[in-house]
Order: structure tokens, then C-alpha cells, then sequence
């Protein structure tokens, strides 16, 4: 017996250890990584055609030139002549008729890199520490950019452009995987990536997702909304313009599919009022009244249809999830309008969160999966790491590397020891 433990040790002692590479594909005992970053967190390009009618003749100065750099553009966010033109090109139009949303007349966009992490804003510390543990970009460390703008649709309902993205992503996995040699991959998601990977878990097959998805690892994902998501709507804030006008602003975040998924959601938020004018208070409840009472009546038909609809209920994934948040943060939880009404500025009332998301949707999904036969969940809670503080926080990064490397490397490495336990 004694014999036997000595040959299990030394075994052991040369089976690979965490972070290892046995090979440039990543190593024997690595899975891939497909990073999903969040909103406003990759690059567009786009280019203008004759058909697009600039507002002003500067808009137009780069008709026919071919392909440029629409975001980030931080000329636009330093030059206050050309942060309307940003605006004006990074604006979406929902198509009734069609019941889709599109890019602006003359506007031709693009998400360049995919499958390339240089396509990445802000996620380089992260990335760096997963070369360190061997990755390498294209071979077994990916990402799948998206045009952040837009969102998908539930079933009855086109979405050219989420539907694109989900074959994209669908396809980038499978790849991944065939990559290195079929292990099932990594997918590692950020604030509004998260929730298009949740509807795109949900989208694709059960036996799809236990084939090429090892472990999903959700940073931020705030599954019911926020309440930022309504103040936004009203002001246009946060959308990164400072330079542009309010009205301007508002109105680009009215345009965009995607801030409709940034509202509250009733099954999370219920009747917790979120904003509060002189004679009315706005919960996600009737979401309905206060776009109407906002003057955003053309949202309302998308919102009832192509959002409500999806996010109904949080079934769970049926893919082993960690989910990783911040807490502690002061974070906006409603909005008190005064006098001038949505024309002024709110009175805002904090409460716990990571700053951006608020407490009641971090939590929203270990309320609805905790507990689900064959649903494996792990939550890590950070406290006083802000919503962006996973690649900025040192230690916030550590445990998003430690755990990326629970689920990514040492899976198989422990396989191989409890095997070795049991034969001995």
C-alpha cells in the first residue's frame, strides 16, 4: 500500500499544475475562453454613403472615405462641434413597418476583430493575466465584440442584427472548442454581455449547451434591469456625450434597441418606485405611463412586444454559472424630479449595489436558480468593487482570474486525481 501512495504522488507531481501550457493550443488540461464584453466595451466602425443627409455639412466630411473609427471617437468627446455628429451616426431607427431596428440612412457599420480580444475596451488587465496562465489570442483565448446598440427579439419577431451575433457567437464557441481538441468552452461575460449570453443560452439547444459550454462566469449581470435604465431614457445620460445637447443625448439613447433592456423588469423590480414626478411615480410596473409620460409614445410598441416578452421569467441556463458582483457601492435607486418636471435635474436616493446595478437585480439569480435540480450556481460577492471594478481593482481581478481558473484549468487536473484516489 505504501508503494501505491508513493507511485500516486509522484504521478501527481507530474501531472500539469494550474496555469501550465503543455502546448500552444492552450494545454491538456485548459478549456478555451470566449470573453463578452459589455456595453459600449468594443469598437465600431462605419462608413458613410450617398444616401446619408448630415445635419450639419461637417457631419458629412467623411462620405466616400471608407471605413473610420465611430466608437470609441474621442475627438467627438473633446471637440463639442463634432460630438453632434457621434450622436447623429450612432443613432438607430426602429422600422415599424419592418419591426426591426437599422443604422440611419447612409450609415454602414461594423464590428471589426471578432474573435479577437483586440477588439476589447478596458479588458486588457484581464487578458493579460490570462496569457500569463498561457492563453493565447485566437488559439484559445477569443472574443465576441458586438454592436452594443442593438439587442435580439423574442420568437415572432425579427432582429437581423442579434440574430447575426447569435450565429456569430454560436459558430466563435464551436470553433473554439473544435480548436482545442473538443473541450467545451469557457464563457466569460460582462454587465449587459451577460444578459445577451443568458437569452443566447437560452436560445440554443440543452444538448447544444452541454456539448460547447463548460461553465458560464457572469461579472455584473444584472438580469432585471436597473434603475439608471429610466433615467437614462428621460435625460440621455450616460451615454458618454457630454458635449451633446440633452435633448440630443435622449435622444440618441431613445433610439437604441438596447436601452430598452436596461429598464427595470417587473418580475425583479415589482412596484419599488424608481421615478418619482410631482404628481405621479414610475415603478416597473407601468414602464408603459412613464414612457409616455417622457414623450417616448414610440417606444412603447418595441418595449411591450420585443422586451417584456423575454424577460417574463429567468429560467435557468442548465450550464454551471458563477456569478460575480460588487456590493456596498452607493448606487442610484430612484430618481425624485422636482418643479421643472423630466426638464430638471433629479434628487437622486441611493442604496446598495455596485454602483451601477442596483442589489435587487445582482441577486436576481440566485433567487431564481438557487435550489434548481441540475442547475449549478456559485455566487461570489465582492464588497466595494464598483461595476467596472473587475478590471481595475486588483484584488477584484485576482478573484475573477481565481476563478477562471477553477472552472477553465483545474477541472480535469482534479478528474485525474480522483481517479488516481480511487484505483489506488
Amino acid at each position: 500500500m505504501d508503494l501505491l501512495r508513493l507511485v500516486a504522488v509522484a504521478v501527481l507531481l507530474a501531472l500539469p499544475t494550474r496555469g501550465r501550457c503543455s502546448g500552444g493550443d492552450g494545454g491538456d488540461d485548459m478549456h478555451p475562453i470566449v470573453l463578452v464584453p459589455g456595453y459600449g466595451s468594443n469598437r465600431l466602425d462605419a462608413r458613410l454613403t450617398a444616401t446619408y443627409e448630415p445635419a450639419a455639412p461637417l457631419c458629412g466630411a467623411r462620405e466616400g472615405e471608407g471605413w473610420f473609427e465611430l466608437w470609441p471617437n474621442h475627438a467627438a468627446t473633446r471637440d463639442p462641434s463634432q460630438a453632434p455628429c457621434l450622436a447623429e451616426q450612432m443613432s438607430l431607427v426602429y422600422d415599424a413597418v419592418a419591426d426591426d431596428y437599422r443604422n440611419a440612412a447612409g450609415v454602414v457599420t461594423r464590428v471589426p476583430s471578432f474573435a479577437s480580444t483586440r477588439a476589447l475596451i478596458g479588458w486588457d488587465p484581464l487578458v493579460r493575466q490570462l496569457e500569463a496562465m498561457g492563453y493565447r489570442d485566437g488559439e484559445s483565448l477569443f472574443a465576441a465584440p458586438y454592436d452594443f446598440r442593438y439587442a435580439v427579439a423574442p420568437h415572432g419577431h425579427p432582429s437581423a442584427e442579434g440574430a447575426r451575433y447569435f450565429g456569430r457567437l454560436a459558430r466563435l464557441i464551436e470553433w473554439a472548442s473544435r480548436r482545442n481538441e473538443g473541450r467545451p468552452a469557457v464563457v466569460v461575460a460582462h454587465s449587459y454581455g451577460c444578459a445577451l449570453t443568458y437569452q443566447f443560452l437560452l436560445a440554443r439547444p440543452l444538448a447544444w449547451r452541454r456539448r460547447f459550454v463548460k461553465h458560464a462566469v457572469f461579472l455584473a449581470a444584472a438580469l432585471g434591469g436597473f434603475a439608471e435604465g429610466m433615467n437614462m431614457l428621460s435625460s440621455g445620460a450616460g451615454s458618454g456625450l457630454p458635449n451633446v445637447a440633452r435633448p440630443a443625448r435622449a435622444r440618441l439613447a431613445r433610439s437604441q434597441q438596447s436601452a430598452l433592456w436596461r429598464l427595470p423588469t417587473p418580475m425583479v423590480f415589482g412596484d419599488r418606485p424608481v421615478v418619482v414626478t410631482k404628481n405621479s411615480t414610475y415603478s416597473a410596473n407601468n414602464i408603459v405611463e412613464f414612457l409616455d409620460a417622457i414623450g417616448f409614445t414610440e417606444g412603447v410598441s418595441p418595449y411591450v412586444t420585443r422586451v417584456l416578452p423575454m424577460w417574463q421569467a429567468l429560467p435557468p441556463p442548465m450550464v454551471p454559472v458563477t456569478s460575480m458582483y460588487g456590493v456596498g457601492v452607493m448606487t442610484p435607486e430612484t430618481f425624485v424630479y422636482g418643479e421643472d418636471g423630466f426638464e430638471g435635474t433629479p434628487e437622486v436616493v441611493y442604496g446598495d449595489g455596485d454602483g451601477d446595478m442596483n442589489m435587487v437585480s445582482l441577486v436576481a439569480t440566485e433567487k431564481e436558480w438557487s435550489g434548481v435540480e441540475g442547475q449549478i450556481l456559485k455566487v461570489v460577492r465582492l464588497p466595494g468593487v464598483c461595476h467596472t471594478g473587475f478590471f481595475s481593482d486588483d484584488l477584484a481581478l485576482k478573484k475573477v482570474v481565481a476563478e477562471i481558473q477553477e472552472v477553465a484549468v483545474s477541472i480535469e487536473l482534479h478528474q485525474k486525481r480522483e481517479n488516481l484516489v480511487l484505483s489506488e
